[in-house]
């Protein structure tokens, strides 16, 4: 077995990692940084090489004014106040760093139709994120090794994480001894086991969103509770998206289900698509999709809808079913023309006739006694020729992980944090109950930051450099 002496060794090349390791060699110049990733150099960068990366942050970088206390609402009060409070104080930071290093942010509208005003993001998504910092890191000296798992935690007798067991693609042992392990390999979205162990006996039915989460194997959030790790974030709960199913394109989203109808594969609604906007029900409706539709759904619309401009809440590459009539439309759909007419009929008879406004949250619900009712944009379906989209729920990321602290330090089952052992991004478990949209990416970049700096420091202390 290889045996390599390094200062740091990063986990995963995603946004945390990459910005872990460039801060640290940003910090302690001719530093020995080694980051460990499972893929080819061409599929690097997990999910973070595959998302937009929208963050929830103004245009000179300031989080926005509900920034904190949606973090919190939308957890119920589980998500600890402290990592909120400095996520939001080092956001700005962030961002100014990340321009530094090569990254241009910029602000453009998203694919929710509902949006008021753009979001801050990067000028060519996440992908230019994994280039711009793998590249920096290269230039100070440290190295990414490829086709490389890791596989354990080393550790000393009193407990201090010093370094970490891996084998390469050849299936050659390899243990890398550090000051410091930061854990970024993501969740585990990947690992069909994991899903159906969190999730039941369905969870392995979900499908990463796109290429970069089928490597998320959730190895890291194992090797860390094998020594001790406390875990945390709400493992029964993702972050999933409703899309296309009749696509293999990654991110092929479809956000217009709140201005039709939903129904599953019998033809009957199961869920009220418009309950609020959708930036706030995406999560929920792709959630219900999986849990009470079997996977399988489809967002039924007439010409009301398609006379808008829709284009950017339709990532997918396919055009809509369409069809002249209620039972053509059902036979293309393979789903049972009477129960679709007769779902139609109920919905149109509890719906307001009139235009249909998608820019805003119009409060036109369903009359009666419809179950389950629709809380907006409550307009008949009756102006043929009719169109649909099937859709499934495709999971973005995990919730469960490693409890950490603001320092993003992994803590054991104690309260203590565990020296050397830090964790960024997916893998470290902040989320409970319902995603806070834009925040992922910032996340991994800022405590990735914070890890790389906390990694200075131990080698400083470790090696008597100078305080940094």
């Amino acid at each position: 077995m290889s045996r390599e002496q390094t200062d740091l060794v990063v986990v995963g090349c995603g946004a945390g990692g990459l910005s872990a390791a460039l801060q640290f060699l940003q910090l302690s110049p001719g530093g020995r940084v080694i980051v460990l990733e499972r893929t080819s150099r061409a599929h690097r960068g997990g999910n973070t090489a595959w998302t937009g990366a929208y963050f929830r942050l103004e245009a000179d970088g300031r989080p926005a004014s509900d920034f904190s206390s949606r973090m919190l609402e939308l957890s119920k009060g589980e998500t600890q106040a402290a990592i909120v409070h400095r996520l939001a104080a080092d956001a700005q930071p962030t961002i100014r760093w990340l321009n530094d290093n090569g990254v241009r942010t910029t602000s453009d509208i998203t694919y929710f139709l509902t949006s008021k005003g753009p979001r801050l993001m990067p000028d060519g998504g996440g992908a230019a994120i994994v280039e711009a910092l793998s590249a920096r890191i290269g230039e100070l000296g440290g190295t990414i090794e490829y086709g490389v798992t890791a596989t354990e935690l080393l550790q000393n007798p009193d407990g201090t994480v010093v370094g970490v067991q891996a084998v390469d693609e050849d299936g050659n042992a390899r243990r890398f001894a550090a000051h410091t392990v930061v854990l970024a390999s993501g969740g585990f979205e990947g690992n069909p086991t994991m899903l159906d162990r969190y999730l039941g006996e369905h969870g392995h039915e979900l499908h990463p969103i796109a290429p970069g989460g089928r490597s998320n194997q959730g190895e890291g959030i194992e090797m860390a509770i094998r020594v001790g790790a406390q875990t945390s974030g709400q493992f029964d709960r993702f972050h999933g998206e409703p899309v296309d199913s009749r696509t293999r394109s990654a991110e092929a989203l479809v956000m217009v289900y709140p201005y039709g109808i939903l129904v599953d594969h019998r033809g009957r609604r199961f869920v009220d698509e418009g309950s609020d906007t959708p930036d706030n029900t995406f999560e929920s409706v792709a959630y219900r999709i999986w849990r009470d539709a079997d996977q399988f759904a489809f967002v039924i619309a007439d010409q009301k809808l398609m006379r808008q401009q829709i284009a950017r809440a339709l990532l997918t590459d396919r055009e809509p079913e369409i069809a002249p009539t209620l039972d053509e439309l059902a036979r293309r759909l393979d789903i049972d023309a009477v129960a679709l007419k007769s779902t139609v009929e109920q919905y149109n008879a509890a719906a307001t006739p009139g235009p249909l406004n998608i820019t805003t949250l119009d409060g036109i619900a369903t009359q009666g006694s419809l179950v389950p009712p629709k809380s907006n944009w409550a307009r008949p379906i009756d102006e043929p020729p009719y169109v649909a989209w099937p859709v499934t729920c495709a999971i973005t990321f995990t919730f469960g992980g490693l409890a950490t602290d603001e320092r993003a330090r992994v803590i054991d089952h104690s309260g203590d944090p565990i020296p050397g052992l830090f964790a960024v991004g997916e893998i470290a478990g902040i989320y409970y109950h319902k995603y806070p949209g834009g925040t992922s990416v910032l996340r991994a970049l800022a405590f990735g930051r914070i890890a790389g700096m906390e990694a200075a420091h131990r080698t400083a202390a470790a090696t008597g450099a100078a305080h940094i």
